[in-house]
């Protein structure tokens, strides 16, 4: 008993799935197993068997051989046809030992001879989800390596993931130096940062990441450094930073142009001396932590504007990596299409999904100012929704046919040239715009609007406060 609730314990309520025609010992079989914290249906048929098999996608099943209509054998063929993961138990009486045999051959984890006793058939069913647990761990740690080895899910073979994949390469052997990686929100920065940490000698250690934009001044720096027992109000207890949490491993800066000015002091001492304290502590801790930053920004003009700092530029861009936007690796837009369709159909337990040429077509043809995550989200959604092997052009998003629609539209002539704006003035101008279509769309909870927009509560919040002093946006 104790080991079935150890592998109980381990997964998210296994599913037992009972054929047999004796109502009487199914109904007591799910009663037992119900009480031990399996989720439980029995059939008394092979047919409604294999029909339950398809909607309630059971991990075991306790299958008799002598059944009406189907036989045993016949459901567990099938049954392996259907998904050979599912550890199939023969019940069986004496005499069934040809078919047993046959059963074992044709796929089956084990038999029991009827009559048998319960804790006999719960202790094949413990090592049954065992397996199963097992199983997984194993490809999860396949999976694993397989990310290692395949810089950590970037996906493409344009000439510019090239060569990305190429400084990946040279950076995972010299482990010590730090990295900024440059691009645009949505190209990926997190995984380069990931791959370079995973292929080089830290793959051990921890790989930890913090968003400088998503945490208030505060947060950060007790995220990043820790904190004593009694340091603030609310610090009950010790705490330990990413730093000294990730030590001999790696830890990744997001968005490290929004890291307040106060904070990039303390790194910068961090970077030059590898040692730091925990807020309300004198004493000094040394760690060894990579450190990779990345950013969507311009941090040469915020240098300019006073809100980074030019020595702690330097210190992070020893080795800068520039991740390109989505529209400037064309090829690889129909080859990542098919890398999120596989694994999105796969998670919701769909048939695999392929795009029609008119999807394709417009994926092609489309800016994708979100870049990767926006195809990400699009390929998503779209699986969701769809019911046939295709997606078609009905579950793209009402402004990418929009897009596509107006592409081809001959423009109106000008009566006369405009006359130009200055760019920081058309760049407010839209960013106002964004920003007011998703508070409308959010009907003015601007927690939503951030997730609309992808961003943090926090950096939208000062971006309207930024936009309100430049009166760019009326209100409050």
């Amino acid at each position: 008993m104790d080991r079935l609730k150890k592998a109980d314990t381990s997964m998210d309520q296994e599913r037992i799935l009972i054929v047999d025609d004796e109502e009487i010992l199914c109904r007591s079989l799910k009663m037992d197993f119900s009480e031990d914290g399996f989720v439980v249906k029995i059939s008394n048929s092979g047919e409604n068997a294999l029909e339950l098999l398809k909607e309630f996608n059971p991990g075991v099943v306790l299958l008799d051989l002598r059944l009406p209509g189907i036989n045993g054998i016949e459901v567990l063929k099938k049954i392996r046809t259907h998904d050979p993961d599912i550890a199939v138990i023969i019940m069986t009486a004496f005499g069934d030992t040809k078919i047993t045999v046959e059963a074992i051959k044709s796929g089956a984890f084990h038999f029991i001879n009827k009559p048998f006793e319960l804790e006999e058939l719960k202790k094949l069913v413990a090592q049954a989800v065992e397996g199963r647990v097992l199983k997984r761990e194993v490809e999860y740690l396949r999976y694993q390596q397989r990310k290692i080895n395949r810089f950590c899910d970037l996906v493409g073979e344009s000439e510019k993931m090239m060569e990305i994949y190429r400084q990946i390469e040279i950076l995972c052997k010299t482990d010590h130096t730090t990295v900024l990686i440059l691009g645009e929100s949505g190209t990926g920065k997190e995984l380069i940062a990931g791959a370079i940490h995973f292929k080089s000698k830290r793959n051990t250690a921890p790989f930890m990441e913090i968003n400088c934009a998503s945490l208030p001044e505060n947060l950060i720096e007790s995220e990043l450094f820790g904190y004593e027992k009694g340091a603030f109000t609310d610090a009950k207890q010790q705490k330990k930073g990413l730093l000294e949490i990730a030590d001999h491993g790696t830890v990744f800066l997001d968005e490290i142009g929004e890291m307040p000015l106060s904070i990039q002091a303390k790194l910068l001492t961090f970077l030059e001396k590898k040692q730091f304290k925990r807020l309300g502590s004198g004493k000094d801790i040394e760690v060894d932590v990579r450190i990779i930053a990345a950013t969507n920004q311009d941090l040469i003009s915020a240098i300019e504007d006073k809100k980074f700092r030019k020595d702690l530029y330097y210190r992070l861009n020893v080795v800068s990596i520039h991740a390109p936007p989505l529209r400037e690796r064309k090829d690889d837009i129909l080859k990542l299409s098919n890398y999120f369709l596989e694994g999105f159909s796969k998670d919701m337990g769909k048939t695999p999904k392929t795009l029609l040429p008119e999807v394709e077509e417009i994926f092609l043809a489309y800016p994708w100012y979100g870049n990767v995550r926006e195809l990400r989200n699009i390929i998503e959604r779209a699986v969701i929704f769809c019911e046939g092997p295709a997606v078609g052009k009905a579950l793209l998003p009402g402004e990418m046919l929009d897009y596509n629609h107006n592409k081809f539209q001959s423009p109106a002539p000008e009566a006369s040239p405009r006359k130009s704006r200055p760019i920081d003035t058309v760049l407010s101008s839209l960013e106002k715009q964004i920003i007011d279509d998703a508070l409308q769309k959010a009907n003015g909870n601007k927690t939503l609007a951030a997730r609309i927009l992808d961003i943090s509560r926090y950096s939208l919040l000062r971006r309207i406060h930024k936009l309100e002093k430049e009166n760019s946006l009326p209100g409050k």
